[in-house]
Parts: C-alpha cells; sequence; structure tokens
C-alpha cells in the first residue's frame, strides 16, 4: 500500500495520509469534520493498528476496514464496535510505547481523549496558581494556594460552601487580585496588558441563579462571545448558529433567555464559550439549577466538547455524585489549599 492510510467511499479514494504513528486518524477525523461525510459509509484501509488505532477507528464510526499488519489486542475493539474487519498479518502486540498505556477497561472515547492529548492535538492553554493569597474582609480564603493544569486537562475543584471555590475562579478571571502570588493563563500573567489582549481565550460559565427579565434572547447571549470581533451581522449570525447546533439548542434562538429552564441555559452558556473560541472554560456549580436529566446532558456536552476541541477545562462544585460521572482528575479546596 502506498500510502500509510486509505479512505474510499464507494470504491473511490476520498482520503489519503502519509503521516506516522497514529496522526493519520487525526487527520481523517479533521476531513470528515470538514467535509460532513458519514464516516458509516465509508472503508478504510491502514498498514497497522492496534488496540490504539482501533479504539479511534471505532470512535470515528468506521464500520469496514482492512489492516496489513493487526495485533490481537485490536480484535476486541473491532468486534465489540461491530466493525467488519479483514488483515493480512496478526501479531500479539504492537511494538510501541502507546498501546501499553491503553487500558483493556478504557472507553473508546476515553481512549481518544488521552491519545488526542498524548498528541498534542489540544486547543486549551494551560493555567497556573503558584503560592496565591487572597483576603476578602479581613479572612484569608485562599492561603498560598498552588495549581497546575496542562494544556487540554481537565479538573473538578470541590469543597463545602463558603471554602472559596468561585473566588479562585475569579482569581483566573482577573476579576479579584491576589495580595500575593501569581496567576497565569497560557503564556500570559493575568493582570498584565498582554493577558488583557488574550483575555477572550477564557470563558466563565456561572451559577444560573441570576433573576433578571433584561428582554434579550438566547441567541444574543450567544453572539456576547462575539462582542468586539468587528464580523459582519451575517457572519456572526453563521457562527451563532453552528455553536448552538453543536450544543443541541438552535431551536431557542429567539426565545428569551430568562424564560429558559437550567438545563437550555447551560446549553446555551456552553454554545457562547463556543462562539468565543475559548481555549479556556471556568465552570462555576454548574449542576446547582439542573435536574436529573439536565446533569445527565451536560456531562454528554462536556465530553463531547472534551473529545473535539480539547479545551482546558476548570470546574468547581460540591455535587460529589456528579462528579464521579466525569471521571475528571479532582481536588478538594479546604482552609484555604487544595488538597
Amino acid at each position: 500500500m502506498e500510502h500509510s492510510l486509505i479512505v474510499s467511499y464507494r470504491n473511490n479514494t476520498v482520503f489519503t495520509s502519509d503521516s506516522h504513528w497514529l496522526h493519520p486518524l487525526f487527520e481523517l477525523h479533521d476531513f470528515l469534520q470538514k467535509e460532513r461525510l458519514s464516516a458509516a459509509e465509508l472503508f478504510l484501509r491502514d498498514k497497522i493498528a492496534g488496540r490504539a488505532a482501533a479504539c479511534m477507528i471505532a470512535y470515528l464510526g468506521i464500520t469496514k476496514c482492512h489492516i496489513e499488519l493487526v495485533s490481537r489486542r485490536a480484535l476486541p475493539v473491532f468486534e465489540k464496535a461491530g466493525i467488519e474487519y479483514s488483515y493480512d498479518s496478526l501479531v500479539e502486540q504492537i511494538d510501541c510505547r502507546t498501546e501499553c498505556l491503553i487500558d483493556d477497561g478504557m472507553s473508546v472515547g476515553d481512549a481518544w481523549l488521552f491519545l488526542r492529548k498524548r498528541a498534542g492535538r489540544v486547543e486549551g492553554l494551560s493555567v497556573g496558581m503558584e503560592d496565591v493569597c487572597v483576603t476578602v474582609d479581613a479572612c484569608a480564603v485562599l492561603k498560598n494556594l498552588n495549581l497546575e493544569l496542562a494544556a487540554g486537562e481537565q479538573m473538578v475543584i470541590h469543597g463545602a460552601n463558603g471554602a472559596g471555590k468561585t473566588t479562585l475562579l475569579k482569581c483566573l478571571l482577573g476579576l479579584v487580585k491576589p495580595a500575593c502570588g501569581v496567576v497565569r493563563v497560557g503564556d500570559f500573567r493575568v493582570g498584565t496588558k498582554e493577558w488583557m489582549r488574550n483575555r477572550v481565550h477564557t470563558a466563565y460559565v456561572h451559577q444560573e441563579n441570576v433573576k433578571n427579565t433584561f428582554p434579550v434572547s438566547a441567541g444574543e447571549v450567544v453572539s456576547i462571545g462575539l462582542a468586539g470581533s468587528r464580523m459582519p451581522a451575517s457572519e456572526v449570525s453563521w457562527h451563532v448558529e453552528i455553536a448552538m447546533r453543536r450544543t443541541g439548542c438552535f431551536n431557542l434562538v429567539k426565545r428569551s433567555y430568562h424564560s429558559l429552564s437550567g438545563g437550555e441555559k447551560q446549553r446555551v452558556s456552553l454554545a457562547r464559550c463556543l462562539c468565543q473560541h475559548a481555549k479556556v472554560l471556568l465552570f462555576d456549580e454548574p449542576t446547582s439549577f439542573l435536574d436529573r436529566e439536565g446533569r445527565d446532558d451536560l456531562v454528554v456536552l462536556l465530553r463531547e466538547l472534551c473529545y473535539n476541541e480539547t479545551p482546558t477545562i476548570l470546574m468547581v462544585s460540591h455535587d460529589m455524585a456528579w462528579i464521579e460521572q466525569l471521571r475528571w482528575n479532582s481536588l478538594e479546596l479546604k482552609g484555604g489549599r487544595l488538597c
């Protein structure tokens, strides 16, 4: 086979790649999103596939493939996903360190996210807090607090009410200035002129407990993400529609924002972040006003966002049952410090 990966549709080649490792499959993902093709109608030919590649092929939705050299660990993934497969040679395992990092119990979605981060295909920015101290009304809320998130990492911070979770987020937003310490987003220290110019990369989804009857539509709330962009109105409308369709709320575009349910508001707020093309997302108690169905929907939305864009996400919450659903790394904020 001339190329490392060949994908065909009705016997016509529609995609090829000569890249190495797992990059051809990432490139195929980009191609499918751009061309809006159904992966289920495609036939994939790959030179080598271990369990990692098999998880990616399953995640992409491919239903038929031929592999020149396949590992035995890949076969259960194909079979569980209902993929019709054939191969030329079968080996016990592909000699690649990545193969050892893909656990047999890992879902194809989690494997995709893990591999995406490993490949550096993330849109998020790193986040850091070093020896941060914040005092409110003579009370020490944060005490020499340290936090480090890699680009594209997701984390939940939990703790009792009044522990300082919202204050921590406001430090990252530049709304609260620490008495001491350093707060940075990406390569910029929060509060500097360079950070101000790149502030749009950080988006905030607050608790939906604000009672306001100001007449604003859901679509107008989403368009706030493009405030100051100087785009023509037609282009703004296009970006708003794409963001709202991705979060399943375009049917609400003309509805009054304040008439929406908690779950609908969360979808609209997340659409605003997508419209903003934020690289860091900060969530403050996102499940506080959601029912069980709304919480489950939010889990699905967040996972899809991580799989497709992989922004950096920091969330504060006291909802331990919901935190367990996310399966993200978590830390407790207690006594002004993370533990």
